[in-house]
């Protein structure tokens, strides 16, 4: 039985210690969030979203293949964005696989690990940097306390929690994340 797992991308705030919008860096003739939601919709077709707050009006007209839920709460960080989103997507679904759109190094076939793992019932979340992180797969039964979330945070305490049913996947390539002009450089250093 194929689980139905809807995707939430994370592209909401305002990448300050970038410098710019890095939703929009070119990489490829692609820029880094349409790569995020094409590796997205390779394993989850037609079930991405997209959560937008800063710069949306620079964004949105160009991605392609994905839903936007505007958040208009996005200066709160990501746990904002996470509540926004969880309140747009099917809540019959399965389960929510969360990703960064920062998160370039990711494969389709780490996704994939994601979602093999995925029960129904359990959280699957990378493992990366010592410690339990996004990209993660909660469960329907986790919908409502996402929906409370708020702050910079993010879904981590929730991932942290010792009495969640978690299993952990080794995605080393998750730490990746471009947060500064330098990390775009390293990134791309090491694509060589």
């Amino acid at each position: 039985m194929t689980q139905h797992i809807e995707v939430l991308i994370l592209a909401a705030g305002a990448a300050s210690r970038y410098g710019s919008a890095k939703q929009l860096i070119n990489h490829q003739g692609k820029s880094l969030l349409q790569h995020c939601i094409d590796k997205a919709n390779e394993v989850c077709p037609s079930r991405v979203s997209v959560v937008l707050g800063a710069n949306r009006e620079l964004i949105e007209p160009l991605i392609s293949q994905a839903k936007v839920i505007q958040n208009h709460n996005w200066q709160q960080g990501l746990g904002a964005s996470i509540a926004a989103g969880v309140d747009h997507i099917d809540p019959q679904s399965d389960g929510l696989l969360i990703l960064l759109a920062d998160q370039i190094a990711l494969t389709t076939d780490d996704l994939n690990l994601l979602i093999a793992a995925f029960g129904g019932d359990n959280t699957v979340s990378a493992y990366y940097a010592g410690r339990r992180g996004v990209p993660a797969i909660f469960p329907q039964s986790h919908y409502a306390e996402l929906e409370l979330l708020s702050g910079d945070s993010g879904a981590k305490e929730l991932l942290q929690r010792v009495d969640l049913n978690a299993v952990e996947i080794d995605l080393p390539l998750a730490a990746m994340d471009i947060d500064t002009p330098e990390d775009w450089v390293q990134f791309l250093d090491s694509n060589h």
